[in-house]
């Protein structure tokens, strides 16, 4: 009696989806409480015609400093050289682990800046893995700074899991410098 009445809740059921699926496509869809659904007006060429901050054939976010865009960080850097990498796998006390050294030399516009690598360093993955580094530019304490050029040289070591093929030194939205040729120091 249960298995009769459960095979029949099953064919009703498999008729009404077997309907529901044979008269959608020839009615046109319920009316909602806001009324019969329209198409949607599409904007002409520009997105917001009249609007001094948009330049005409560009959408917000669409070139640099755009609204609700985050600013990349400025890098008061206007050269830099002599880039090198390299990876120490020297035997040491506790036996120590692979380290990445970089180093490299940079130019600031005025004197008084502090250059420092961040002490994170991110690893693509790859083949070969990539490692990226991150320069930081503080300005001048109290606003004091010389007018000529100065030269700073930076260095950083990073703990090392994976060997990598190649070091990106970014500063802001620059990048630095790609060094390919790293060797390794046993």
């Amino acid at each position: 009696m249960i298995e009769s009445a459960v095979k029949r809740a099953l064919a009703a059921t498999a008729l009404t989806l077997l309907l529901a699926s044979c008269t959608y496509g020839n009615t046109p869809p319920p009316q909602g409480p806001y009324g019969t659904p329209g198409s949607y007006p599409y904007p002409g060429d520009e997105p917001y015609p009249g609007d001094p901050a948009y330049p005409p054939g560009t959408a917000p976010g669409a070139f640099p400093g755009a609204p609700n865009q985050p600013q990349p960080p400025e890098c008061a850097i206007t050269a830099s050289r002599d880039w090198t990498a390299w990876v120490n796998a020297m035997p040491g006390p506790g036996g120590s682990r692979p380290t990445l050294v970089v180093r490299g030399k940079v130019v600031t516009a005025t004197g008084g800046y502090q250059v420092a690598f961040d002490r994170a360093m991110q690893i693509r993955r790859g083949q070969p893995p990539q490692a990226f580094v991150t320069l930081y530019v503080a300005p001048p304490e109290g606003g004091a700074a010389s007018q000529a050029a100065s030269t700073h040289e930076v260095r950083w070591e990073w703990p090392l899991n994976v060997p990598v093929g190649s070091v990106i030194v970014r500063c802001g939205d620059k990048t630095l410098a790609e060094i390919t040729n790293i060797q390794t120091a046993y």
